[in-house]
């Protein structure tokens, strides 16, 4: 299973994913999405120019047109370029998790609700506590995950008791 977008105590931005009694974090390579949604924008508005200068060349100017055609496709293929490195960059980036949270590492784990924010509240061991927030359909996500990561962990942890 795996939440995204889930904000930190920090502020900083990450995903979490489930494995089994593991909870990965990844941070969120944020800059390089703004950049892919730049990139992104751009080829649509190459695109819009590109329809709009061939109403041009075909009704009112043929140099006028082809310029603009000349600026769509530059557009377009900058924003190709850039989407494409934005792409490989994320993929890079968010492919490795940075730091994970066992079950057998949480002493008290609470989840809150206020004001359509989920907060989910987990105590180590080690005495440290981190904060997972997130609104949405992620929040309760958050939640869910987190009592997943408990559940079978603590489902793991008890011994059969054998029958008379």
């Amino acid at each position: 299973m795996k939440v995204f977008p889930v904000a930190l105590d920090s502020g900083e931005t990450v995903s979490l994913r489930l494995d089994a009694t593991t909870v990965f974090i990844t941070p969120s390579a944020s800059r390089w999405r703004r950049l892919l949604r730049f990139s992104a924008g751009s080829v649509l508005v190459g695109l819009g120019l590109a329809a709009v200068g061939n109403g041009v060349t075909h009704g009112v100017n043929e140099r006028v047109g082809l310029g603009l055609l000349g600026v769509a496709v530059a557009l377009v293929v900058a924003g190709a370029v850039g989407a494409a490195a934005a792409g490989v960059v994320i993929w890079r980036a968010e492919r490795l998790p940075t730091d994970s949270l066992r079950a057998d590492e949480v002493s008290f784990a609470r989840s809150d609700a206020i004001d359509g924010r989920v907060t989910v509240t987990v105590d180590r061991a080690d005495g440290t506590t981190r904060r997972f927030s997130a609104t949405g359909t992620a929040g309760p996500r958050t939640a869910q995950l987190f009592a997943r990561m408990l559940a079978v962990a603590a489902s793991s942890d008890k011994t059969p008791t054998p029958t008379p």
